[in-house]
């Protein structure tokens, strides 16, 4: 069955919920303070099945200070059904309604001319000369002019079947499951319900979600359309999730479910607006995106007759996607909106800014990469796709080879520069001209040069190698092409012990020797692992390696220490030994393993003293 949302919009008193009671039964006047105002107050959500159409209504408020709530339940709707009174005509907020769906992306409209009973013929064909019209020249398509009066069976009947025969339309949506929360509420029995649409993606009951602005993973216990429990919803629905291990107070309105590790919360965005009313630099307006409302500074980088590149600086953080759309607003008016081009804040100047978002406007991505590449000179995470582009990976990557002279780690999702290989090379470079005999891989390389990846190192060295500037060894470790050294092995394994006994009873971390000695890391991680096997050396802790004749000479000093002082501890152990506590602890915790000591509190002494 296909899945339609269709907004309800107009003016107050209009009709909209009388529209919707007769469609389908349902009334959108639930709480007593709408019932008793006779409005909309809040946003209505109801559904019929109509041939093969599951249609969700979105009925929201006409009232000029609620215009907010139309806001929120506009994003995601498929058609706007533009409730128009006969004996008013068009009126101020249906035109604002208009202009809201316009900027959010909405292209199809169908029209209902309502109360056609208060009116003669000449009216009704007025009236429809002036609302076709005016929808035309905002360029909506429209699926049909219908009129309608709830006291009419037949024309109830005919708006059934134009609603019947719409289709949904195809929109721009991420490619990930996402949801914003419109209402937050708990039910006996059920705990915490949110309510909204889902924007893009699928879920399945039993799935993991995660609550974006709370940093938490929870569990989706039960999937609700339309009061029907489903086992998963797809994209385009209007659902209801019961969710585990979170109370209804720490959600609020705006909330955005995803899945862990896409999306990323940035208080700045760049983006195009397109302006209703003159937008000033550093204008302050309120900002609208899925069922999220903040305040926004606006920073104008570019303004045109027919749109404005800017940058919105806002009052938090949010989890926007590519080409998602908003709305702004200031002194109750609607002033313009338009969609996020850019959702992740990079650092960049003016001028390469705008070029990129020329780009990202364009949807030409190629030129966009290559902007990002320049801005990001030492390589460009492709990670953040999904939010960053709408894109996979795969598809990233895709764009990625169409560009020259560039290098790319698709495991590592990284693209880089070849410009940037001159900057590994000089580290490599400069390492061995200071020590011809030093040992290193791409991991020890990347020590010194963290942000490259260890493919694109590796593929420096090679090239190095090829220059007969390095050569490499066993166990993928280089040296340079000067080195007489045979055997890395026993060349590395007599340095370390040569290190280890140059500082007997307070040796260096295995690291510090590493890097000291210019040899890669897994490389020395092998060498002491041999000794130790050996009995060479004996570890007496995370990162403390003492060769074993040091350690049985102390221990046999403490031994002597004992039989004078009759015990020994810290501070006795100390006055014999000018090394820090970490040895002294390490040392004497190894003789507890003696059977003839015994310790009392701090204290070690002979058993049988």
């Amino acid at each position: 069955m296909k899945n339609i949302i269709i907004g309800l919009s107009g003016h107050i008193d209009h009709g909209k919920t009388s529209f919707i009671r007769v469609i389908n039964n349902y009334d959108g006047d639930l709480r007593s303070d709408e019932i008793e105002r006779g409005m909309t107050i809040d946003l209505s959500f109801s559904s019929v099945v109509l041939g093969d159409k599951q249609i969700s209504f979105i009925d929201v408020p006409g009232h000029e200070k609620l215009v907010k709530n139309m806001i929120s339940g506009a994003f995601g709707i498929d058609i706007l059904a533009l409730i128009v009174a006969l004996d008013d005509s068009l009126m101020p907020q249906s035109i604002e309604h208009l202009y809201i769906a316009k900027l959010l992306g909405i292209k199809e409209i169908i029209i209902f001319l309502t109360k056609s009973d208060l009116v003669d013929e000449n009216r009704v064909e007025q009236v429809k000369a002036e609302v076709a019209n005016f929808v035309q020249k905002l360029g909506f398509s429209i699926r049909g002019i219908h009129n309608f009066s709830i006291y009419d069976e037949n024309s109830i009947n005919e708006a059934k079947k134009a609603l019947s025969l719409l289709e949904p339309q195809a929109k721009q949506t991420s490619l990930f499951f996402r949801y914003y929360c419109d209402r937050i509420f708990s039910k006996k029995g059920t705990g915490t319900i949110v309510t909204g649409t889902l924007l893009s993606g699928e879920i399945k009951r039993g799935e993991r979600v995660f609550i974006c602005d709370l940093g938490r993973e929870v569990v989706v216990k039960s999937i609700h359309n339309h009061d029907k429990e489903v086992e998963s919803a797809n994209f385009g629905q209007r659902i209801a999730f019961g969710l585990s291990n979170v109370s209804a107070n720490e959600i609020k309105k705006g909330f955005i479910l995803s899945k862990k590790g896409i999306l990323r919360k940035f208080s700045k965005i760049d983006c195009v607006i397109f302006s209703l009313t003159e937008i000033k630099n550093n204008q302050n307006a309120v900002f609208f995106i899925g069922a999220k409302r903040l305040n926004a500074t606006i920073n104008i980088l570019e303004q045109s007759e027919d749109r404005i590149f800017a940058t919105l600086n806002l009052s938090e953080g949010i989890f926007a996607t590519f080409r998602e759309n908003f709305i702004l607003r200031d002194n109750a008016k609607t002033i313009g909106g338009g969609f996020v081009l850019n959702p992740i804040s990079d650092p960049m100047r003016k001028s390469q800014k705008l070029e990129y978002l020329k780009y990202l406007f364009e949807n030409d991505l190629e030129n966009a990469f290559k902007i990002l590449l320049s801005a990001h000179n030492r390589g460009f995470g492709l990670i953040q796709s999904l939010q960053r582009f709408n894109l996979t990976h795969s598809s990233s990557l895709e764009v990625a080879k169409k560009i020259k002279d560039i290098f790319i780690d698709e495991n590592a999702l990284v693209l880089y520069s070849l410009s940037v290989q001159d900057e590994i090379k000089k580290v490599i470079l400069k390492m061995i001209e200071k020590n011809n005999n030093a040992i290193f891989s791409a991991s020890s390389v990347n020590m010194q040069v963290k942000w490259s990846s260890l493919l694109f190192t590796q593929q420096i060295l090679d090239t190095l190698e090829s220059e007969n500037k390095i050569k490499k060894m066993p166990n993928n470790l280089y040296v340079s092409t000067k080195s007489k050294i045979d055997d890395i092995f026993t060349y590395s394994k007599d340095l370390i012990i040569k290190e280890l006994e140059s500082s007997p009873f307070s040796p260096e971390a295995p690291y510090n020797i590493y890097d000291k000695l210019n040899i890669d890391r897994k490389f020395g991680d092998s060498i002491f692992k041999n000794l130790t096997k050996n009995r060479k050396v004996v570890r007496l802790s995370h990162n403390v390696f003492i060769l074993t004749d040091y350690l049985n000479k102390i221990m046999q000093n403490f031994r002597e220490i004992i039989k004078e002082e009759g015990y020994i501890d810290i501070e006795i152990a100390k006055k014999h030994y000018n090394i820090s506590r970490k040895y002294l602890i390490c040392y004497l915790e190894y003789l507890d393993n003696f059977s003839d000591i015994v310790k009392e509190n701090t204290k070690r002494m002979l058993k049988n003293a």
